[in-house]
């Protein structure tokens, strides 16, 4: 305890008996009427005195009444408990001089004197103090140990994070306790080409929390490989600092090389880390060279190198409090794109074209948000913060040969996006993305939407596993039932020979190729059932593969049990698709369908580990000479 907390400490305690010795003198003279002189009000450092003095109904020059005092510092402590200022206490101190009452009404907010950790056996406790909105010496709100709980659960190193206070009579203030549940976040992965449509993940190395410091890095050879392509390999490098020098700035870094060139990128982004930031940032600065493919009834036709180089910037500006907010932006993107023709084996639409763009531009925007936690939704164990509220978002850019670019154009993007929830069970989000460019007429918009309906846990079962505590002792088989309903529609114009949207395996149809059909406007509707895995037989499973992990871990990680945490699930579905263009317009009876069932898992205590799935599909309206055959898939993706 340092000197400034123990002064404080006593000065207050000095107050809290002067203000029982005047409260309990003052009964003896209940004979006499004292005339309140004056009333100060100390300690508020919250809120200013105006607000404190609007709440109360003694005034100066009316007789004092202790019982009507007693009711109004009650009214004040409510008023900052409903502020979330849970251990606020309030105080009156009568001080009777010449027959009137000076009336000193005496506010401790709660201040928080003192933090435990307990969990973080690897991340330096200052890694975790340093992302938490409750600091030494500074006041305890509700809000913001709910906001810290959030923030620390999106660290990737992180599965799990409960923050809990007290009141500590010695200290006269708040003891905090964090208790965090770590990720293995040392991970590797050897050669899984295996998604039998698209793989890669040759070799890999992932730290997602180096030497406990929260810096992330990765080494990894990735070879793409797809149905009917040339296998391609790459070996990337990736260096991630949050927090560079201790301040809210993040770096990240990645190269990556390739036999059509080196490619790079840097980005410095101030985000914005908590609800209270009123301002964030970003600027990155990349080249990219890239292969992009034409496909024509799903086969490809046409291969392009594209180079881009890009630099880009904004910086915002939020009004409001945690949950209701304005923001204002200002923003620069400067991209060169170049394409270079490697291979064309038919007749196609294809013909991108160079471009240098400059533009600068606004953005406005507004959002009402909250959040609420809950589990098996897109992963499988780990905490989600589930975001309701909407957000509604308008950018517009101008482009000019004034400031170097090609050409005069106008961008214009419009955001709708929206979250819902209820019960804990039932929840839905929802996306219409509109943008358009145009010069003296409209060149090209795009107009995407999506949209999903979860019912979790439909037979009201619970959580049948948690990562800060394993699964639950319930029999020896256990379920949780969800079941999902997804639409997501695009749609081009202006964009032929240019761009063009693909239907298929890759985006939600099951049952096809992965890119078989091809044109400017899709949508795809999905149902799913999915039915996670639980009881004493899945615990057994899951304590032998940690018995195996700690074994093999042993001479790397040391006095360290590996928990993996396995979870699976079993699943099925059926999608229905279409596809259309300009020169063939929709028609509902052309429908793509597609029926399967799959089994899918994940290592829930493993940082970034992605989620397994093999699944078998069949193609009920396939392209003739085609027929109804069964589409295997198996492969690591990164949702649920």
């Amino acid at each position: 305890m340092n000197a400034l907390t123990y002064i404080s400490i006593l000065t207050f305690r000095s107050i809290m008996i002067l203000g029982l010795f005047y409260s309990l003198t003052l009964p003896a003279f209940a004979d006499q009427q004292f005339r309140i002189k004056s009333i100060v009000v100390s300690g508020n450092q919250s809120f200013n005195k105006e607000d404190i003095l609007q709440l109360i109904d003694v005034k100066i020059g009316e007789i004092y009444n202790q019982d009507s005092v007693k009711n109004d510092t009650e009214k004040i402590s409510n008023f900052y408990r409903n502020k979330g200022f849970l251990y606020v206490r309030v105080i009156e101190s009568p001080n009777v001089i010449n027959d009137e009452v000076f009336l000193r009404i005496i506010i401790d907010e709660g201040k928080i004197r003192s933090f435990t950790l307990t969990g973080n056996t690897k991340t330096k406790d200052n890694v975790i103090l340093r992302e938490l909105l409750l600091k030494k010496d500074k006041v305890y709100i509700e809000a913001d140990r709910k906001e810290s709980e959030r923030i620390l659960r999106q660290k990737p190193f992180i599965g799990a994070a409960k923050i809990e206070s007290e009141w500590n009579d010695e200290l006269q203030g708040v003891v905090i306790h964090v208790t965090v549940t770590e990720f293995f976040s040392l991970t590797g992965a050897f050669d899984p080409g295996i998604n039998n449509q698209t793989g890669y993940f040759l070799l890999q190395i992932k730290e997602t929390n180096l030497f406990g410091t929260g810096q992330g890095s990765q080494i990894r050879y990735e070879r793409i490989s797809e149905v009917g392509e040339k296998t391609r390999g790459f070996v990337t490098m990736k260096y991630r600092i949050p927090r560079l020098f201790d301040s809210y700035i993040d770096f990240d870094g990645q190269y990556i090389q390739n036999r059509e060139g080196d490619s790079w990128s840097v980005l410095l982004e101030r985000p914005q880390y908590s609800l209270k930031s009123r301002w964030s940032a970003r600027l990155g600065i990349s080249e990219l060279i890239n292969q992009v493919r034409w496909y024509e009834h799903g086969t490809r036709t046409d291969t392009f190198e594209e180079t881009r180089n890009k630099a880009s910037g904004n910086i915002i500006r939020y009004f409001g409090d945690r949950h209701h907010q304005n923001y204002l932006g200002f923003w620069f993107d400067s991209l060169r794109t170049n394409y270079l023709s490697i291979e064309s084996v038919g007749q196609s639409e294809a013909s991108p074209s160079d471009q240098e763009i400059r533009r600068v531009g606004i953005t406005l925007g507004r959002r009402n948000i909250g959040f609420h936690q809950t589990r098996f939704l897109r992963g499988m164990g780990g905490d989600e913060d589930f975001v309701t509220g909407s957000l509604y978002n308008l950018s517009v850019g101008y482009s000019s040969p004034i400031y170097g670019s090609e050409r005069t154009e106008t961008f214009t993007s419009l955001v709708f996006n929206s979250g819902w929830e209820s019960m804990d069970r039932l929840f839905a989000t929802g996306l219409i993305g509109f943008s358009t460019g145009f010069t003296d007429k409209i060149e090209h918009t795009d107009i995407q939407s999506h949209c999903t309906f979860y019912f979790r846990d439909v037979f009201n079962t619970g959580d049948i596993y948690r990562v800060d505590k394993g699964y639950r002792k319930n029999g020896l088989i256990d379920f949780h039932q969800t079941i999902l309903f997804q639409f997501k529609s695009e749609m081009q114009y202006g964009w032929r020979g240019e761009s063009q949207v693909l239907l298929g395996a890759d985006n939600g149809l099951r049952g096809y190729a992965f890119r078989e059909f091809s044109g400017e406007k899709m949508m795809v509707f999905s149902l799913e059932s999915r039915t996670l895995c639980g009881g004493s037989i899945f615990n057994s499973i899951n304590n032998g593969l940690t018995k195996v992990a700690t074994f093999i871990a042993k001479p790397f990680v040391k006095n360290r049990i590996i928990d993996l945490g396995l979870v699976m699930s079993l699943t099925s579905f059926v999608d229905f698709g279409y596809i259309w263009d300009s020169e063939n317009a929709f028609n509902a009876q052309d429908v793509k369908r597609g029926v399967g069932f799959g089994l899918r898992g994940s290592f829930a205590k493993v940082s970034d580990a992605g989620i397994f799935r093999i699944e078998v599909a069949f193609p009920l309206d396939p392209t003739p000479p085609k027929s109804i055959k069964p589409h295997f898939f198996y492969g690591i993706e990164r949702a649920f």
